[in-house]
């Protein structure tokens, strides 16, 4: 964790303080509870009733699906998050098992949730407005509500943004170990969405656009719009924070 009395030395326009650790928790709690409000909503959608075989499939793959993932990562990654805030608040952070969760945070964030996040959201809304069909059945849309796509789709983005403007960090000297992690993330959502495949699930409608050579070209645009996103956040970090604005105590 970064100590309140860490010097800053950087050019950014955020600093840390106190009044920011309490706007975090209140961010952090907000943000849990809407996003548990959601889960628990969709998760209550009997697919399996219908007798429309496009929507009684997606009983099966609907945690398959890239935008579940990331939001249910977050169901963990929120709490861990209040928790070490609320120990830097009350000047605790140098216990060695908050410094871990700290770490753990900061790596979860920067190479899995934050990439993946802004792939999964705006890859969606691109799609959405263009041929919806490619990512779900027309049926599904009648069942699944409009506004949830928003909650799944659009709140998500922000409050990851949010959070890589609110949290301070900074540049990893090595990209190595967070580009491995995101890379091995990539590499397990694909494995599933191929098995879905050989079983003759197609987790997206679009999938079936890419066979043969295409599914390669379509890998690798993942992998290289995911990566675009994960350098991008460190230039938004020096933006807001200043290059070279902290030392590390942990």
């Amino acid at each position: 964790m970064l100590s309140l009395d860490s010097p800053i030395l950087g050019t950014g326009f955020m600093k840390e303080s106190k009044t920011l650790l309490k706007v975090r928790l209140w961010f952090y709690a907000f943000s849990y509870v809407h996003l548990v409000t959601v889960a628990t909503s969709l998760l209550t959608i009997d697919f399996g009733a219908h007798d429309d075989p496009d929507i009684q499939m997606y009983q099966k793959i609907r945690f398959k699906l890239i935008t579940a993932w990331f939001n249910l990562f977050t169901l963990v990654y929120f709490p861990i998050c209040f928790y070490c805030d609320w120990r830097e608040l009350r000047g605790e952070h140098e216990r060695s098992h908050v410094k871990l969760l700290n770490q753990v945070r900061y790596l979860c964030f920067t190479s899995i949730l934050l990439p993946t996040t802004a792939f999964g959201d705006i890859l969606f809304w691109r799609v959405w407005n263009s041929h919806r069909e490619l990512i779900a059945p027309p049926s599904i849309h009648k069942i699944v509500p409009f506004w949830s796509q928003h909650c799944m789709h659009t709140v998500s983005l922000v409050v990851v943004l949010m959070d890589l403007v609110l949290v301070r960090r900074e540049r990893p000297k090595s990209n190595a170990l967070n580009i491995g992690i995101l890379t091995c993330f990539l590499v397990a959502y694909i494995v599933v969405c191929v098995q879905s495949f050989l079983k003759g699930e197609y987790v997206y409608p679009g999938l079936k656009l890419f066979t043969g050579f295409k599914f390669p070209v379509l890998v690798t645009y993942v992998f290289v719009e995911n990566l675009f996103y994960y350098t991008s956040q460190w230039f938004i970090v020096d933006m807001v924070w200043g290059q070279g604005n902290m030392k590390k105590v942990i």
